[in-house]
């Protein structure tokens, strides 16, 4: 009787440690995926740290991040940055599909990445600072601002480099864009995929390090799971969209012109102040 309870015992320990791993593999099997196209601006920043939350909450083996930005704020791409470091989870920023960009801030969003990727025919760089307007800076500012980003950009490539480095600074000082090849060539991104599953089969078995400890991505079997925009995130990211606040401010401008010009009428004016406040 005793060796029975020895064997019963001595079979239940090996079927819970051969259940074990297979339940921690089974639960890192998923990469969460988002998608966004537009400017940077504090609702994009809110929508990844809410990926990266619910990644973690949920044991994704990572977070794909899939890019298409003309660039944005200084400030919020710098949010963006500290959240992805602080990420408990891989974030691998791939620029695609294939004709787009992650320019002026995306470029830096994109090193900011764990592991970073490019889709053919899609492009990165010219990240020298302007102001909110498209306009050129005041000298003095442009030099602070434009060092400050070299300093951030040489950080983000210091494991990749001098020549990932060298390109990192020629895109704030010279507005220096490049193709996927030439950003493979310099080290600047680790691999140029057709789409997401050839992203996760040539990305699978990197290793890369997540709050200073390696770990080794298992995308090669993952299950994608798409995780959108809530309506609400949609509705404030077109809302606050620089298209979408140059054009009030064009209309609201023209109206109250309209109204100076013809005064003693109040929708023109009424138009203009609600356009522009």
């Amino acid at each position: 009787m005793r060796r029975l309870g020895l064997f019963f015992i001595f079979s239940l320990g090996i079927s819970l440690f051969t259940f074990l791993p297979l339940h921690t593999q089974a639960q890192s099997q998923e990469v969460l995926v988002l998608e966004v196209e537009g400017a940077v601006t504090p609702v994009m920043a809110d929508y990844f740290q809410r990926g990266i939350d619910t990644a973690a909450a949920t044991s994704a083996t990572a977070v794909i991040i899939q890019l298409d930005t003309p660039g944005g704020l200084v400030d919020t791409t710098l949010e963006i940055m500290q959240s992805f470091h602080a990420a408990p989870v891989p974030v691998i920023v791939y620029i695609s599909p294939k004709g787009a960009q992650a320019a002026s801030a995306g470029s830096i969003i994109t090193m900011a990445g764990h592991a970073a990727a490019m889709a053919p025919e899609t492009v990165i760089g010219a990240a020298s600072p302007v102001g909110q307007d498209g306009a050129d800076l005041e000298e003095t500012i442009f030099r602070k601002v434009s060092e400050d980003l070299k300093a951030t950009v040489r950080n983000l490539t210091t494991e990749r480099g001098e020549a990932a480095t060298q390109l990192a600074e020629e895109m704030i000082d010279d507005a220096r864009a490049v193709t996927a090849e030439e950003a493979l060539e310099a080290g600047l991104i680790d691999v140029i995929a057709e789409d997401l599953p050839a992203l996760l089969q040539q990305l699978d078995g990197t290793t890369v390090l997540v709050n200073n400890e390696p770990v080794v991505l298992e995308t090669a079997a993952a299950s994608v799971r798409e995780l959108p925009m809530t309506s609400i995130e949609q509705l404030l990211f077109l809302l606050i969209s620089p298209v979408l606040l140059g054009l009030l401010l064009t209309i609201g401008v023209q109206a109250i012109l309209i109204e100076l010009s013809s005064p003693g009428g109040w929708v023109a004016g009424l138009i203009g102040v609600l356009c522009i406040g």
